[in-house]
């Protein structure tokens, strides 16, 4: 709002009494500024006549609607009457309905009541009638039954004089059958011992035949082993001067010794029919313990024997019973060092010196199968399962023990002047087994320690000894035949008395139950005879309740139907007072429908009468207002007239001030900046991840969701979580199969996205590592 300024304060009472208004040469509303605007007198006068136009308008339509104001006042009055006089009739015509409602009400009462009399004679005439019905179907059965049960007796009782005939026969048979069963299970309880005593001479002639096998095959090894050319180890003659002192250049002498090592071949060879296979390679048999003996034996001596050594080696029965023991020992040992405890333990027990026995051995694998783990009290403990060791590879560790002595120039002489009672000792331990040379010292044995020496036969002995298994073997396998037949004759006739018994006892059996069918099948004929009896009895107490049951019907149908009379009188009565009720009911309905009318129309006038009371307040407001204004507008006029006539003319002095312009030139000197900023810019490649990863056979599949915009996909795996060694395969496909494996193994996997752009690769991060498991 703006400020009157207070140097000039006229006050005009012109068309306002005891109004006063603050004018100047700047007022807003009664003159314009000096400078841009100046009022006039035809514009104030204008405003005077349109204020004017605008009371006289409202005026006349705030009488057009005070007129009809007056109209709806005298409308409401008369419809509130006919409002009223609508009401007294309704209640009149609705005071009438009461008694002939109270009327119906008793009617229907009495109806109902009525109804339900009927209702229950009825249902008693039913129930008398069901009961009569009942009755006499129950004395008509009686009667049918004892007509059935006679004949069902003079049936039965020639039935049961058939079936006892029958019975009669049938045992008859059971007993001559039982007579030739008893007769036949002695003749087949000789038989049984009979072929008891042939199956018992046909084991024991297959036992012989099976020693006599076991024999020959031994024999036939044992010549194998004899005949065998590559028992001694051929020393380079560079070995034997350094070792008889020649010499002194171990390096050459060493390695012509591997050479010779090298190129070795063993008498057992693998997959000969001699190379014996064991579970267990510390469960040797005494044959392949003698040959593995002698074998060890012979390439020691040949060693011996072109070095020029005196020293002797002796295989004793003494010598092979102490390997035994070491070897039980061993095993059934729990201490870390088990030779030294095993050697202690064999000497303890065959009453040797401890001291007096010297071990060698060498550890070579086992095949192992499965391995499992597990903690007991803080230990932990390795449990394996194994697969077979050949003859062959146990030959080959002795060997490589030999070979490992003479390669050490502080050991060979273990070897070469090794001396006394000899035996080689195979055990196992964990995931190993070991061979072990044994040297008793001679001057150290008691007296009665077995020193008879063991002397690997000549192979003649050994061909002679073959011929004999064979010819023993031959001769058991003849009398395995003799036995099988004396013992498959037995058998047949057994089976046969066997089959016969079985065929009697069968007959016997059904006979037995067919006996006992037909006894099943007489019939109970003193039963019969007193279902009749009893049946007969009832019949007088039957027919007298139906003959009860009748008269019954008759009372009760003859109380129905003067119940039946009293419900048509109640019904015509209800339908007399409905129809008066319903008149009644008709002529308050409409009183009630004209007393809604009058309602409608007074509410209607009311409303009309409030919406015109309503305008005619409005249109004294807005009357007052217009009012008011043509008031301030007469005012403004008087104001400018009178200001008209007093204005005097003004001098205006025009000053024209000098502007001094200055011409300034500034020299603007702008830079052109050619930094071309090059931004790097960043590619994003789009990532993907997993739906599924899967184990197969040494194997895994991968398959994950297509990424946008990719060129393709990496794969990388480890058995290492920390993605250790890990590979890295690369695909454009959205599945990979990676292959070659290790069998149940768990692996640590990652997925990432590439894309080539401008021959350069740009990588997504590598997805949260997941973990599959091979089969």
């Amino acid at each position: 709002m703006k400020k009157i300024p207070k140097n000039v304060l006229l006050v005009s009472s012109v068309g306002l009494a005891g109004s006063a208004f603050a004018v100047t040469n700047t007022h807003p509303v009664f003159a314009a500024s000096n400078a841009s605007k100046k009022t006039t007198v035809a514009n104030d006068q204008a405003k005077v006549k349109s204020a004017q136009k605008s009371v006289d308008q409202t005026q006349s339509k705030l009488t057009q609607v005070q007129n009809d104001l007056n109209t709806a006042n005298k409308d409401l009055a008369q419809k509130e009457t006919e409002l009223a006089n609508a009401k007294s009739t309704a209640e009149a015509a609705n005071s009438k309905v009461a008694a002939p409602n109270k009327s119906n009400d008793e009617a229907q009462s009495a109806l109902k009541q009525a109804q339900a009399a009927t209702d229950s004679a009825n249902s008693d005439y039913q129930n008398a009638v069901k009961d009569s019905t009942d009755k006499q179907k129950d004395l008509t059965d009686s009667q049918n039954k004892v007509t059935n049960l006679e004949k069902q007796l003079t049936d039965g009782e020639k039935n049961n004089n058939d079936i006892k005939q029958k019975v009669t026969e049938k045992n008859n048979k059971i007993s001559d059958n039982q007579k030739t069963l008893s007769g036949l299970q002695q003749e087949k309880s000789e038989s049984d011992a009979k072929l008891a005593s042939a199956q018992s001479d046909l084991a024991e002639m297959k036992q012989k035949a099976d020693s006599a096998s076991q024999a020959l095959q031994t024999a036939k090894k044992d010549l194998s082993s004899a005949t065998s050319t590559n028992e001694s180890l051929t020393l380079p003659q560079s070995y034997i001067d350094y070792v008889t002192g020649k010499s002194t250049d171990w390096d050459t002498a060493k390695k012509d010794l591997q050479d010779v090592v090298n190129n070795h071949t063993y008498p057992f060879t693998d997959g000969d029919e001699n190379d014996t296979v064991y579970d267990d390679p510390a469960a040797l048999s005494e044959s392949d313990q003698k040959r593995l003996d002698f074998y060890v034996k012979s390439l020691i001596d040949s060693v011996k024997s072109q070095v020029g050594s005196t020293s002797k080696l002796t295989i004793t029965d003494g010598s092979l019973e102490f390997a035994k023991r070491y070897t039980q020992e061993y095993q059934n040992s729990n201490y870390v060092f088990r030779k030294y405890n095993a050697i202690k333990s064999a000497s303890s027990i065959m009453g040797l010196d401890e001291y007096a026995v010297t071990g060698y051995d060498i550890a070579a694998n086992r095949q192992v199968t499965s391995r499992s783990i597990s903690i007991i009290n803080g230990y932990i403990y390795n449990s394996y399962e194994f697969g077979t060791t050949k003859m062959s590879e146990i030959a080959k560790a002795a060997f490589d023990l030999v070979t490992q002595e003479l390669a050490n120039p502080t050991d060979y002489n273990n070897i070469i002047n090794n001396n006394g009672y000899f035996s080689v000792a195979v055990t196992t331990q964990d995931d190993k087994f070991y061979v072990c040379l044994l040297t008793i010292n001679p001057a150290n044995v008691p007296s009665h320690f077995n020193t008879n020496e063991v002397v690997k036969p000549s192979q003649d002995e050994l061909a002679t000894a073959v011929q004999k298994s064979q010819a023993d073997s031959d001769q058991a396998n003849k009398d395995i035949e003799s036995a099988q037949s004396t013992f498959d004759q037995a058998q047949a006739e057994n089976q046969k008395l066997g089959q016969e018994i079985s065929d009697l006892q069968k007959k016997i059996s059904d006979g037995q139950s067919s006996v006992a069918s037909l006894q099943k099948q007489l019939t109970d004929t003193a039963k019969l005879q007193s279902q009749i009896k009893e049946t007969k009895d009832s019949l007088p107490a039957k027919q007298a309740a139906l003959q009860a049951a009748n008269e019954k019907v008759q009372t009760t149908q003859s109380k129905l139907n003067d119940c039946k009379t009293a419900l048509a009188a109640a019904q015509k009565e209800a339908a007399n007072t409905q129809s008066n009720l319903d008149k009644v009911k008709a002529d308050a309905s409409s009183a009630q429908q004209k007393l809604q009318t009058a309602q409608k129309a007074y509410d209607e006038a009311k409303k009309k009468q409030e919406k015109l009371t309503s305008s005619v307040a409005s249109l004294t407001k807005k009357l007052a207002y217009e009012k008011k204004q043509l008031a301030h507008a007469k005012a403004v006029l008087s104001l400018a007239q009178s200001k008209n006539a007093t204005t005097k003319k003004k001098s205006t002095k025009k000053s024209t001030k000098k502007a001094t312009t200055k011409k300034t030139t500034k020299k603007t000197t702008k830079k052109k900046v050619a930094k071309k900023v090059k931004k790097a810019k960043k590619v994003v490649v789009a990532s993907s991840k997993f739906t599924s990863l899967k184990g197969s056979k040494k194997a895994f599949v991968g398959k994950w969701k297509k990424a946008k915009s990719v060129s393709g996909y990496q794969v990388r795996y480890s058995t290492a979580s920390s993605m250790k060694k890990a590979k890295t395969k690369s695909t454009k496909a959205t599945k990979l199969k990676v292959s070659g494996l290790k069998s149940k193994k768990k692996y640590y996997v990652q997925l990432r996205s590439y894309r080539k752009l401008s021959n350069k690769t740009y990588y997504s991060a590598w997805t949260k590592a997941k973990t599959v498991k091979t089969r």
